[in-house]
């Protein structure tokens, strides 16, 4: 399971609102300009089920852009940045399952 996921809202929605997601997996909604930040992830599976994102993660020298049917495992522990290009629904779960 990896430490505290945080969900945060489109700057023009709320000023901030986050999400505390003590899970092994979730399937989340992500609007355009929304972030998930997951810290300590190394190994967690990252899929789009439909939509766009854009993922950075601490450690790497490149970017990711995943789109609909796409999957990355985060490779590093640290911080890994996930951001909705568009309305995008994504699974984040560890690798075994």
């Amino acid at each position: 399971m990896w430490r505290t996921p945080i969900l945060h809202a489109p700057k023009e929605s709320y000023k901030e609102t986050l999400m505390d997601l003590r899970t092994q997996s979730a399937v989340l909604e992500l609007k355009p300009g929304q972030v998930v930040t997951l810290d300590d992830a190394e190994g967690t599976s990252v899929r789009t089920r439909c939509g766009a994102i854009w993922m950075t993660e601490e450690g790497e020298q490149k970017d990711f852009v995943l789109g609909a049917g796409e999957r990355r495992v985060i490779r590093n522990r640290g911080r890994t940045l996930i951001q909705a290009m568009k309305t995008s629904w994504i699974s984040i779960r560890p690798e075994a399952a």
